[in-house]
């Protein structure tokens, strides 16, 4: 018997491939294609009723099924679900189904869409954290290109109707993001740093003569310009300020230990053979506003961008049309 869903809240998944939430984008869509290419072996049976429809489309037991099926591989891992967590878990799949379903609606009344040259360049992007081994996870590694592509598409679709229907609208002033600096000064606060020019050679021989240079008193930015291999050369060698645990340990340790002005012995590391001058420190406080005010903007945005979209998916899941077929189903053979 069908009955009328009462929209709920909760932030939906940050799309970022920086920033992936619980779960890796690859991964998720690796899973998906996985237990969609095991389902598709399974005799077919006869068509059944859907499981909802929102805003009269469908979403049938297939569709179901498969993203039930996916969340339990992964409820299931420690210890098997008891049937309480098993209904929990069903309500879940269902409210992210619906929600899903809704925002592919928006998508497509606002004409937005995603189109073969992005699908690509967003798939050469994954292909580079491979390092070679992308093509070898289609075929050998079981997993339908072409299922996985358009798992992708959707999941792009998604990222780039909340950027223009909810996070484009996001402004922060300079008043409140100083507002939010004061009320979360400790976050803000820092470890004893210094600053720190470096020059890289490629050999031991070539730095150990750098270092007699300038010990004999030539320019230590001036050298770093003429000779270092790093990128930071055409600045002086001048790395900025950093806390310890940026650099390695053992040369965190060398660069925290030396004065202010001295130049450093030669330090080896995988990108070459290294000198350091410590050209300032800073004491372990709160940084001022002007500081940090890109930071603080940043959070700041992040916090309301993630209010907002609570209130946009709320708003649109209140003026859709939701029916649901109950009980909801299981997965066969574990009720």
């Amino acid at each position: 018997m069908g009955d009328a869903m009462t929209g709920k809240g909760g932030h939906f998944p940050c799309f970022s491939r920086k920033n992936r939430g619980s779960v890796p984008l690859f991964l998720l869509i690796v899973v998906i294609s996985s237990l969609a290419a095991c389902g598709s072996e399974k005799p077919s049976r006869p068509p059944q009723p859907a499981v909802a429809t929102v805003n009269g489309q469908s979403i049938d037991l297939k569709e179901f099924e498969k993203a039930l099926g996916e969340e339990m591989a992964l409820a299931k891992k420690d210890v098997p679900l008891k049937r309480e967590e098993t209904e929990s878990l069903k309500e879940e799949v269902l409210d992210n189904l619906i929600r899903e379903r809704i925002m592919s609606q928006r998508a497509r009344d606002l004409y937005i869409s995603i189109g073969e040259a992005e699908l690509a360049a967003r798939i050469e992007e994954i292909r580079k954290d491979y390092n070679g081994q992308f093509d070898k996870l289609f075929g050998e590694g079981g997993i339908s290109l072409p299922e996985w592509k358009e798992a992708l598409r959707k999941r792009m679709l998604l990222e780039k109707l909340i950027v223009r229907d909810v996070n484009a609208k996001i402004q922060v002033a300079d008043d409140e993001a100083e507002r939010y600096y004061n009320d979360h000064r400790r976050a803000y606060a820092t470890d004893r740093r210094v600053r720190v020019a470096q020059i890289v050679l490629p050999d031991r021989d070539l730095a150990e003569g750098i270092l007699k240079r300038l010990k004999a008193g030539e320019d230590f930015g001036k050298v770093a310009r003429e000779v270092s291999i790093g990128p930071e050369a055409t600045q002086g060698g001048d790395l900025g300020f950093f806390e310890r645990g940026v650099m390695p340990e053992a040369i965190d340790r060398m660069v925290f230990s030396l004065p202010v002005g001295k130049v450093s012995r030669v330090a080896k590391s995988p990108y070459g053979f290294h000198i350091f001058k410590v050209l300032g420190q800073a004491a372990a406080g709160g940084r001022k506003f002007a500081d940090v005010r890109e930071k603080v903007i940043a959070d700041l945005r992040k916090q309301k961008e993630a209010e907002a979209y609570k209130i946009w998916i709320e708003g649109l899941q209140a003026k859709a049309a939701i029916r649901i077929n109950r009980p909801l189903p299981g997965l066969r053979g574990t009720d």
